[in-house]
């Protein structure tokens, strides 16, 4: 039998070649006999790490150390496994000793302030991502890690330049054209935004999500070049469970809750990879039922203007609510209104998942509410914590979470009917009205504003859509450009967004034989003179699949009647819902054909567009769907009901 040496010695060999289970099993037989053998531990240690097996890699590391106090690699490698185990306390114990012993170790500064990164502490990993800069100046991954962190406090220029600094000094670095082009994105610079994930597609079009981030960008700008092939590459690659595309690109654009939930079931499993959810019970107490809502949007944004009045008035004598807030930089009125209504309202941009997991139990909550889901700024990972025994998505995104650690979804039976339920991973929680609730507003101005007022003709008909540019599919365009044709002279209204959308949205117009003159563009407006300038519309055309949602509650609450299209997907159903609120079923086609029918008549027939008008005014007197305050009871209602069947 070869002696230890030797066997030490085909194991390394083996492990160079990529054989690590063989080199592995070597290195164990020969354990025994070798107890006092740093190297050997070392090389066990990186084995495990290789493998996946984080916890026995911190076994070797940690008697690696014990031997040889000074071992770089070791406290390194030791590091490396406490952030796979995603203890990142724990890794930047490591990383500072192992800077203690060696302070010209760059590459041990780089690794703490991604630790650092992961417990939300930027400004303390931005000093050693300088750091690791002033000892390699070319090492390119901590030039974007360092762009990373400042992209994180808002810190966007010179982010921009880090990321185009790393580039100049690795053109094929993907991850710093990536990150590149989600500051872009994120800062409504949508061409430079499509621009560099375009880079990234042609180096590696199978890079993490990247589709699906272009698709998103270009649909902000109008952009419908490629657009059925993109699609046509989605639905392939999701099908085949691809990491090709974030959630809410799925349901902008394609109407099917069962892909929705593949897409889904992929980013949650890439955000939260542990399937191991720890969950809560409930304890029997004698208090106020604890209610925690979990935003990137309080602010003035859609979800805030829809659920603002349900906060007001929660029951406080059976509820204490709790706001904790994931985005700190937009403080604006509405914010400083709604922080009144709750119990207490608290800034977590900043804290670690962990910290944010300590402070909820702390607080005893009894239910946890999402109302971000998968859109900008949210944080699901920290629900993958276990927040509270309850853990719901809720409004501001309508769609599955594909994940074990939401238990229900709010929602109508419009919005999900009982045949799609397999298609959420979520319990359904029906509420007895429309699942979206609508606060009131005041200081509505009457008849202030005329058409000349935003340069709208007096006399023809106004077809609208004030949402959104990135909800406009070339598929609903095109519908909209058959209905101006066949309606003479009518307009259509739209938001205004960036100059290169306008000018696609105008040319493809052209293309379809509509003079550009007959799309009219609205600027943004205060929420109330927003309110007030909808009714100067006729017909609000719905986009498909993604429908309008606080938008489509705007209009019909100033009597504008909505044509929509019902889908299968929640997404697509939430005009639907809402018509249904004011008896207004027949505003909702069950086909793109009959879609444009109904649009056409309306605005052919002014007997009957009025007629229209009148119904949804007079109906919408009785209807529950401005009726916030029993709304809210309602929701009450089913959280009660939830409480007490798990209390214990």
């Amino acid at each position: 039998m070869e002696n230890s040496t030797k066997l030490i010695e085909r194991g390394f060999e083996l492990h160079k070649k990529g054989d690590i289970k063989k080199a592995l099993k070597l290195y164990i037989e020969v354990l025994s006999s070798q107890k006092s053998n740093p190297k050997l531990f070392f090389l066990i240690g990186t084995a495990y790490l290789q493998i996946g097996n984080f916890r026995e890699a911190v076994n070797y590391f940690n008697k690696t150390i014990t031997l040889d106090p000074n071992n770089l690699g070791a406290y390194n490698n030791l590091g490396a496994a406490f952030q796979n185990l995603k203890q990142y306390n724990e890794g930047v114990k490591i990383y500072k000793k192992l800077i203690s012993i060696n302070p010209n170790f760059s590459d041990g500064y780089n690794n703490l302030g991604n630790c650092l990164i992961h417990l939300n502490k930027y400004e303390r990993a931005i000093e050693n991502f300088n750091k690791t800069v002033e000892l390699n100046p070319d090492n390119f991954v901590a030039i974007t890690n360092l762009a990373n962190a400042q992209k994180e406090i808002f810190k966007f220029e010179e982010a921009i330049n880090n990321y185009e600094k790393s580039i100049n000094l690795n053109k094929n670095y993907l991850l710093a054209y990536n990150n590149l082009a989600n500051t872009f994105h994120e800062l409504g610079k949508y061409e430079e935004a499509v621009k560099n994930y375009k880079k990234v597609f042609e180096i590696n079009r199978n890079y993490k999500f990247i589709l699906g981030r272009l698709i998103h960008s270009q649909m902000y700008l109008c952009d419908w070049e490629g657009y059925k092939e993109n699609i046509d590459l989605l639905v392939s690659g999701l099908k085949g469970r691809e990491k090709i595309c974030a959630p809410f690109v799925v349901l902008s654009n394609i109407d099917s809750p069962e892909l929705q939930k593949i897409c889904s079931e992929i980013n949650a499993k890439e955000k939260a990879p542990s399937e191991n959810y720890e969950y809560l019970k409930i304890k029997k107490k004698n208090e106020k039922y604890k209610i925690g809502y979990f935003s990137s949007d309080f602010r003035n944004h859609p979800v805030l203007h829809l659920i603002r009045d349900v906060f007001k008035y929660h029951d406080k004598s059976k509820f204490k609510i709790y706001g904790f807030s994931f985005e700190p930089q937009k403080n604006d009125e509405m914010t400083r209104e709604i922080k009144d209504y709750f119990s207490e309202f608290i800034e977590v941009k900043h804290m670690s998942n962990e910290y944010i997991r300590d402070l909820c139990r702390n607080k005893d909550l009894d239910i946890a509410i999402d109302l971000c889901g998968f859109t900008s700024y949210n944080r699901f990972e920290i629900f993958s914590y276990r927040l509270a025994p309850i853990q719901i998505n809720y409004l501001g995104y309508p769609g599955t979470m594909g994940s074990k650690c939401f238990d229900y979804i709010i929602a109508d039976k419009n919005t999900i009917p009982k045949e799609e339920q397999g298609n959420y991973s979520e319990k359904i929680i029906y509420l007895t009205n429309c699942y979206q609730p609508n606060s009131n507003y005041q200081n509505i101005k009457e008849n202030s504003f005329i058409k000349k007022n935003f340069s709208l003709p007096e006399k023809k008909i106004i077809y609208s859509n004030l949402g959104s540019n990135h909800k406009i599919t070339p598929q609903m365009f095109d519908t909209w450009m058959n209905i101006l044709k066949k309606v003479p002279e009518s307009i259509l209204w739209l938001m205004t967004s960036n100059e290169y959308a306008m000018n696609n949205i105008r040319n493809e117009a052209s293309k379809k034989d509509i003079e550009k003159g007959r799309i009219i563009f609205a600027n943004h407006l205060p929420h109330n003179d927003h309110l007030e300038r909808l009714k100067l519309a006729d017909i609000f055309l719905d986009t498909f699949p993604y429908n309008a949602h606080t938008t489509a509650s705007d209009s019909i609450r100033m009597g504008v009647p909505i044509v929509t299209l019902s889908g299968r997907s929640f997404a697509s159903r939430v005009c639907t819902s809402i018509l249904n609120q004011v008896k207004m079923e027949k505003l909702s086609a069950k086909s793109l054909k009959n879609y444009e029918n109904i649009a056409i008549e309306l605005g052919n027939n002014k007997n009957k567009l009025n007629q229209v008008k009148k119904e949804i005014k007079n109906n919408c007197i009785n209807s529950s769907l401005f009726k916030v305050q029993d709304y809210t009871k309602d929701l009450e209602k089913k959280f009660i009901e939830l409480i007490e069947k798990q209390e214990v």
